[in-house]
């Protein structure tokens, strides 16, 4: 079960899983619409959507999914992202093992922006939920609020082979020094620090930002006031092949929970520029380059 599919980085998790488990009878309900990823889910894998749009669909969704459970003699139910968690808790019968994944840093992603996501976290988990984390920024994050009552893992998002098949960067030109971020333009990926990095940028130093958001049209009107060398390129296939055309990957999210923007750049090879925050500390450890958000 899963909130939606647009184009994010758990989103991507699900489709890449379900594309790697072999031997399965897979079923994928989508509480909300089906969104650009639904065409990568394997043609073996049952997909139902629902239409959830506020939380007042929880207790529908959850009788479906109960009844669905049911129906089709389902054995091991695993969500992802907060309203999908909340949601299966409440419909999977108790002997029915439960897989919570939680993607982000709850606190900052959830439960500071709205009371009633805590409210309704603390309320739905029991102890027979197993929380799977994908750092331990997140699994710590959410021991802190909520507090872990039962079986709790950290596992670590995957990749696809594909990103490994780049050969690390040998050389770099001087004269013109191409970066890359990626990642959907909204406020947690916190692109103005970018834009006024750039402001004092030398001209040979350029950016492409890869990804889609509300933030879209803010962010081209202030790169064409300050006139600075950023290009926004939306969303495009085949990143692996994309990604190896840069010379080095950069990121200064507020919050993340394991980016894999982060780990498919440093798969290919290239060298990161990432903000001092610990889930990225814990993603690159020495392997790439700090800066401060102050």
């Amino acid at each position: 079960v899963v909130d939606g599919l647009g184009v994010g980085g758990a989103e991507m998790l699900v489709v890449t899983l379900l594309k790697n488990l072999e031997g399965y009878n897979l079923h994928l309900i989508v509480l909300g619409k089906p969104d650009t990823l639904v065409k990568e889910i394997p043609a073996s894998c049952k997909v139902t959507v629902l239409g959830f749009k506020t939380y007042r669909d929880i207790p529908s969704c959850a009788l479906f999914i109960r009844r669905y459970i049911k129906r089709n003699r389902i054995q091991v139910v695993h969500s992802h992202l907060y309203w999908s968690n909340v949601t299966v808790r409440l419909a999977t019968p108790r002997k029915i093992p439960v897989f919570n994944c939680i993607q982000n840093i709850s606190s900052m992603a959830s439960y500071t922006a709205n009371r009633l996501s805590l409210y309704l976290e603390r309320i739905t988990y029991r102890e027979r939920h197993h929380i799977i984390a994908v750092s331990k920024a997140v699994l710590d994050d959410f021991n802190q609020w909520v507090g872990l009552r039962g079986p709790a893992t950290v596992l670590y998002n995957i990749i696809g082979d594909e990103f490994f098949t780049a050969e690390p960067k040998q050389f770099f030109t001087k004269e013109k020094i191409k970066l890359v971020a990626v990642g959907n333009l909204r406020k947690q990926k916190n692109y103005p620090y970018l834009l006024k990095a750039f402001q004092s940028m030398p001209p040979h130093v350029s950016l492409d930002i890869y990804g889609i958001g509300p933030l879209k049209e803010n962010i081209e009107q202030e790169i064409e006031a300050r006139g600075l060398n950023i290009a926004l390129r939306g969303l495009q296939p085949n990143m692996h092949q994309v990604l190896r055309q840069y010379d080095a990957y950069v990121m200064c999210s507020t919050h993340e929970g394991l980016s894999l923007a982060l780990m498919e750049a440093m798969s290919s090879g290239l060298p990161a520029f990432l903000s001092d925050i610990p889930v990225q500390r814990e993603s690159g450890e020495d392997a790439a380059e700090y800066f401060d958000l102050n």
